[in-house]
């Protein structure tokens, strides 16, 4: 009897260590051919030890700068790009591990982040203050590039921005996420960390595709998720009073009393900012409705490059209503979606 379950055990364990192996065979091969079938749309600049994707496109300034929220990648902003580039020079990029780019070192703290992103803009030769766009989480990474690098920040757009003083949560599953993206199970299972790859425009939708269940990128979500603490108090530790056009968009969908509170003590951070409410959107509103982001940024830039000291809201509605893109497509999820 010893013998026989002897015999089982090791059955049933040979039947695991192949079943790991092929995941894991599966998914290093559907991430190869997906990329190779699939080339990065930017390019590809070396920081020191990773490279990072950076995609711009039209001319002008001041330069924005397009940071995404958790999971998500460049084509995140595929509604917004190419609208911003019709008055000014854009550019989205991928944070290590994300998107195109390739994996950084741990922790991911928004401090580790910023102090990429400004290497990033170095050597891709954008030297000139810059007008920065951060969404969800991504708005702590740029706000503390504004607080500690002021020379090198015009502006701000916070959309729907996560707050230093927001709890955070991580999921029971995030130490088991390594090991369940290395063996292909979210890619078989259809799951990412960011939007759906169908909420994206259709011109970037492939790109998002391909990026979207690599294993950098779980686990990099994970890793930034896991080092929120550390990252909200990097940016409470250097919160300071701007002198910049700051926009706040807010989602109108899904927010509580606390969101808006958080909100409205973001718009404080300048003398020169204000909300404005995307009604008709949740949290991801530069997919639900990006016609508010462009024009938030579209302001700001104005400001910018006019010199203008007064309130960038001053010539917008307060409130935004609903969008052509809004009428035309439904997101459910987005309302419903983790402030991340």
């Amino acid at each position: 009897m010893a013998s026989r379950i002897k015999r089982t055990l090791m059955a049933f364990g040979g039947l695991g260590v192949v079943a790991a192996l092929g995941g894991s065979t599966y998914q290093w091969i559907a991430t190869r051919r997906d990329l190779a079938g699939t080339p990065a749309p930017g390019r590809l600049v070396d920081i020191g030890g990773h490279r990072l994707h950076i995609w711009c496109s039209g001319s002008g300034m001041p330069s924005v700068i397009l940071e995404t929220g958790l999971g998500g990648s460049s084509a995140d902003w595929g509604f917004v790009q190419p609208e911003v580039a019709k008055f000014t020079r854009v550019c989205s990029y991928d944070r290590a591990g994300m998107g195109y780019s390739d994996p950084g070192p741990s922790p991911r703290t928004m401090r580790r982040i910023t102090r990429e992103l400004t290497q990033l803009l170095d050597r891709a030769g954008v030297t000139d203050p810059v007008v920065l766009v951060g969404a969800s989480i991504g708005g702590l990474a740029v706000r503390l590039l504004a607080s500690e690098h002021p020379e090198r920040v015009a502006g701000l757009v916070l959309v729907d921005s996560s707050s230093e003083d927001e709890d955070a949560e991580v999921p029971r599953i995030a130490p088991f996420v390594p090991l369940l993206s290395s063996l292909g199970i979210f890619r078989l299972l259809g799951v990412t960390f960011g939007p759906p790859p169908a909420s994206l425009a259709p011109a970037v939708r492939r790109f998002g595709e391909v990026t979207g269940y690599r294993a950098a990128a779980y686990k990099t979500a994970v890793d930034e998720l896991t080092h929120l603490p550390q990252s909200s108090a990097e940016v409470k530790a250097t919160r300071r009073r701007l002198n910049i056009p700051v926009v706040v968009v807010t989602a109108g969908r899904g927010s509580d009393a606390a969101w808006l509170k958080l909100q409205r003590d973001q718009a404080a951070l300048s003398q020169r900012g204000c909300q404005i409410i995307a009604e008709n959107s949740g949290h991801g509103i530069a997919l639900g409705q990006p016609e508010i982001v462009i024009r938030a940024v579209q302001s700001v830039a104005d400001a910018v490059k006019a010199h203008d000291d007064v309130s960038v809201c001053a010539d917008q509605s307060r409130r935004a209503g609903p969008s052509h893109n809004e009428l035309q497509r439904t997101r459910p999820a987005q309302a419903t979606k983790p402030r991340r």
